[in-house]
């Protein structure tokens, strides 16, 4: 993330940025300049980082010298250092210790050698491919031919022991399981830098990918090509990482880093290089957006030398920084500042040598027990560049031994910036390594023995219902009596009101949810266990109103009806719970659900009696979730002869057995619907036709028919005011209501299914 701020001039070249024109230039010069002043270009470019100007130089030179081992190794050089492809730099690198000289001159067109260092390089690049014994080989070729007082003979030596230790992590690996991310998440431009929440569902990462409009094209890294560093985010939806969003603080002509974010991810923690030193920023998430960056303003924090990363711990009163100030333990350490009583910081404390090496320490991260402390180190104990640990401080703040995540969790190359989940068994980390999308890419750890002890977390959410939105001010009080913290305000994730706060054992909570800084929305009280597991407590509450709205239209005309009464009962209890009247829009609103709670079921039973209609009863039965209104359509037929009720009341077809007119128990629930519709409907007079298909003779069939209608009307009488309002009818085969006919010669072809539409019972209306 850091970036060297070097500016220089050489001939026809002039690298103040990178644009077209400056790319046009260098690449006229590979058209026109002889081999010699390619040399000259090429090593000022790549002795000032200027790797993508310099490897279009050396492309070229190879092309005039393919097999030369100093143009292989500066290609070889630029693939390890540019992209971290080690693959292909090993190709190169091969190539350029064919010819080693001790007095390489790297601006002389007539060089055609390698210098010493291509062994370190390639033992690098090897290290890298976990071809450990190979990297062991070339760092010890470099140690034994390069000068005295070469600043990498040291880098080689600890290379050395780090092929030691990987060659141990790798024999005995760990049963971790590690998943590239892959698309959406990881693109082919690098990602990196990820930081998960703690309840797994959110995911913020830097990438370097371009923005969709072209807008960062011409502000691309003039040393590596690179396009802007910018923050996203993505949401766990259904198991699966959605495409992830770009936060607003970005800046197309700006690098911006994530390295932190806070619980309730209302705070993210940013790096920018603005000032050259490299510092650690913070912006608000305000007005449904986030806000400007702002500097963190601790004392302490941010300094003159280069600060990368922080972290800050659940519970809110730690702070965790990197800094490359002077007075530590050799390269960038860790420092913690600590929230004292008054509310004010402690100044920073570097976290002493069990923590801190000679070498780099980065990228702290602190579990849900504010006490366990994941880093990457680059030092003696890693497996090469930077590996994972973790490490425990106890009530006395002394750190225990940092451990090595080990194989393959690490691996041979950089591994940095892990984040976890609430309960330990999931994280996430940066790596580049084989068979990946991009330079560097974000890996999924699940493990089965990295669980956090001793720890109850909170969870849960203040869910809306409807168009409900959450208020901003939207947050949880807990109260607990015994408690060292007796009062505590829980702020909310604005994106769905999730939230997580650790509480603590033996102990009575109440919790209050509340919809403003006013007004409460329910509350409950619940005790915490006494022993030392790992637990977690889930609690919610939803804000919104159900609403139960219906619109009554006549079903022949589609108009509004106005004046019918609605009789709504207990599905139940059987009891009446509301009565209404439709408007003159033929609408009614029922009060009924304004009391429900989200995953209430509920069981109604409602009847339409408007005049000039058929009295009708529908239930309604729901489970209330999400949808909060219920805004449904009814359509009543007009008391009318000739009209067939089969659809209107509902019924299924009734079935005889064969040659039998008994009505079946399955007959009597569907004649049930019909005893039920003319004693609500005491005025009408029906007709029970019963018809049959062809099979048989028109005589039987037709005796048949009859039989079964007087049956099925008999059913009915019994069970009604006025039984002459019924009458049974039997139609035999008369009237087909399609072409399978089968009297005399003829033979039906029709399907089983077909003779069924003709054997039906009708009910119409004839009075």
């Amino acid at each position: 993330m850091k970036q060297k701020l070097i500016l220089f001039t050489f001939s026809l070249i002039h690298v103040l940025g990178l644009s077209q024109h400056s790319e046009k230039e260098v690449r006229d010069l590979i058209n026109n300049a002889p081999e010699g002043q390619l040399v000259v270009e090429a090593s000022r470019m790549l002795q000032e980082d200027y790797y993508y100007f310099s490897e279009i130089l050396v492309d070229k030179l190879l092309t005039l010298k393919p097999e030369s081992s100093n143009y292989n190794y500066r290609k070889g050089f630029i693939e390890l250092y540019s992209r971290n492809d080690f693959e292909k730099a090993i190709q190169h690198l091969e190539k350029g210790k064919l010819s080693v000289d001790k007095n390489y001159d790297m601006y002389s067109a007539k060089e055609k050698s390698a210098p010493t260092d291509v062994y370190y390089h390639l033992g690098k690049a090897y290290h890298l491919d976990e071809q450990l014994d190979k990297a062991v080989e070339n760092y010890n070729l470099f140690i034994a031919s390069t000068r005295k007082g070469s600043v990498l003979v040291a880098q080689a030596k600890l290379g050395i022991t780090q092929c030691e230790v990987a060659k141990k992590l790798i024999a005995t690996p760990k049963s971790a399981k590690v998943k590239n991310l892959n698309a959406p998440v990881n693109t082919e431009y690098p990602e990196y830098s990820p930081v998960v929440s703690l309840d797994g569902k959110s995911l913020y990462f830097t990438s370097r990918r371009p923005w969709e409009n072209g807008e960062t094209d011409s502000y691309r890294d003039p040393k590596l090509n690179n396009f802007p560093e910018d923050i996203y985010v993505s949401i766990l939806e259904r198991a699966e990482w959605v495409t992830p969003t770009r936060i607003d603080i970005n800046n197309p002509q700006v690098n911006e880093a994530t390295i932190a974010v806070s619980v309730d991810e209302r705070r993210i923690y940013v790096y920018q290089d603005i000032t050259g030193g490299g510092d650690i920023y913070y912006s608000d998430f305000k007005g449904n957006k986030f806000q400007l960056l702002e500097q963190v303003d601790l004392k302490g924090i941010n300094s003159e030398y280069w600060e990368t990363h922080c972290a800050v711990t659940p519970d809110g009163k730690n702070i965790y920084f990197v800094s490359e100030r002077p007075g530590g333990y050799g390269g960038r350490d860790i420092y913690r500042l600590v929230k004292l009583a008054d509310g004010t910081w402690s100044e920073p404390i570097n976290l002493g040598p069990t923590i801190n090496t000679a070498n780099d320490e980065e990228s702290p991260f602190l579990a849900i027990d504010n006490k366990t402390m994941y880093f990457a180190s680059n030092g003696p104990t890693s497996m090469g560049g930077f590996d994972i640990f973790v490490s425990v401080r106890d009530d006395q703040n002394v750190w225990s031994t940092p451990i090595n995540l080990g194989y393959p969790i690490n691996s041979t190359g950089d591994d940095l910036f892990y984040t976890t989940t609430m309960n330990g068994y999931k994280g996430f980390l940066s790596s580049f390594r084989k068979n990946g999308n991009g330079e560097k890419d974000i890996y999924e750890i699940e493990n089965d023995y990295m669980g956090v002890q001793n720890v109850i977390v909170l969870t849960g959410n203040i869910h809306t219902l409807g168009d409900e939105v959450l208020h901003d001010s939207a947050h949880v009080v807990l109260k607990c009596k015994s408690c060292l913290e007796s009062y505590m305000k829980v702020p909310l994730r604005a994106r769905d009101g999730a939230f997580v706060q650790t509480l603590e054992r033996c102990s009575e909570y109440e919790i209050i949810f509340m919809k403003n800084e006013t007004e409460m929305i329910t509350s409950e009280t619940f005790n915490t266990s006494c022993n030392k597991k790992y637990e977690e407590i889930y609690k919610e509450a939803y804000i919104g109103t159900y609403l139960l709205a219906e619109t009554i239209f006549d079903k022949e005309t589609g108009e509004p009806i106005a004046g019918v009464k609605v009789q709504i009962r207990d599905g139940k209890t059987g009891q009446i719970v509301e009565e209404l009247v439709s408007n003159e829009q033929g609408k009614i609103y029922s009060n009924l659900l304004k009391n429900k709670y989200y995953g209430d079921s509920i069981h109604y039973v409602m009847t339409y009696d408007g005049p000039k209609y058929l009295k009708i009863t529908k239930e309604f039965k729901q489970q209330l979730g999400r949808e909060t209104k219920f805004e449904n359509k009814v359509y009543l037929d007009r008391n009318k002869v000739g009209l067939e009720l089969t659809d209107i009341v509902q019924i299924n077809p009734i079935y005889f057995d064969l040659d039998e007119s008994k009505i079946r128990p399955d007959a009597e629930i569907e004649l049930n619907k019909i005893v039920k519709f003319m004693n609500d409907n005491p005025t009408v007079k029906i007709e029970l036709g019963s018809h049959t298909d062809c099979r048989a003779t028109k005589g039987y069939n037709l005796t048949l028919s009859n039989a079964r209608a007087r049956a099925s009307a008999a059913y009915v009488k019994k069970r009604i005011s006025n039984p002459n309002r019924i009458y049974g009818k039997g139609y035999g085969e008369s009237k087909l209501v399609n072409d399978c006919g089968c009297e005399g010669e003829v033979i039906s072809d029709c399907s089983e299914d077909e003779h069924q539409a003709n054997r039906r019972t009708e009910f119409v209306i004839v009075k």
